[in-house]
């Protein structure tokens, strides 16, 4: 069966959400540990004043590092929502939530991910050859050295832009933001692929 438990205060601020499926066998179990859940009262969820900011990102797409997934993880348990996180991590709502959903603790952003294109009309015979296209993009069609694949994944951490990596890698940037998901390079031009289309 499927689950929703939702986390709010007693004025009704949601503060997370849990969804899922379980087996009927465990909905009385579930049920048991729920209710037996230890109320916490509004000082022991308020706000820190201290920060650790050496885990706030400086730019955009900056990596994430081992302490900004585990602050992630155990703020996120502890019922603050993806617009809080962005805010303290100094990074964008979007990437919050691609992450939590990379870590298996929040669904599929489906919200995020851009509609479908419409589908294209049958074409009879290509309108271009790989020799139109590498005049625009030099390396297009051709495979991924492990080499080429590292310096992307270096190039995309440091905060390069995924307009920026296809003219640098001269390819287009569909194949750029394809090899970005493929490698799970981590960085501003990964959170691009993701809303290209990934």
């Amino acid at each position: 069966v499927g689950i929703t438990v939702v986390v709010c205060s007693p004025d009704g601020v949601i503060h997370g959400e849990l969804t899922g499926e379980i087996d009927v066998c465990d909905v009385n179990e579930v049920g048991r540990l729920i209710v037996s859940a230890p109320v916490v009262s509004a000082v022991e969820t308020a706000p820190s004043t201290t920060f650790p900011a050496a885990i706030k990102a400086t730019r955009p797409g900056q990596a994430w590092t081992s302490e900004a997934v585990a602050y992630l993880e155990e703020h996120y348990r502890a019922g603050k929502g993806p617009g809080q996180l962005a805010e303290e991590l100094g990074r964008s709502e979007k990437s919050i939530r691609w992450k939590l959903y990379g870590l298996k603790l929040a669904p599929y952003p489906s919200d995020l991910v851009p509609a479908p294109r419409p589908a294209a009309e049958p074409e009879v015979s290509k309108a271009y050859t790989v020799e139109d296209k590498r005049r625009l993009h030099p390396n297009a069609y051709k495979s991924w050295s492990p080499e080429d694949e590292q310096r992307l994944a270096k190039r995309c951490a440091q905060g390069v832009s995924l307009s920026e990596l296809s003219q640098e890698f001269g390819r287009n940037e569909g194949a750029i933001a394809s090899r970005l998901l493929k490698i799970q390079a981590e960085g501003l031009a990964a959170d691009e692929a993701w809303e290209y289309g990934g």
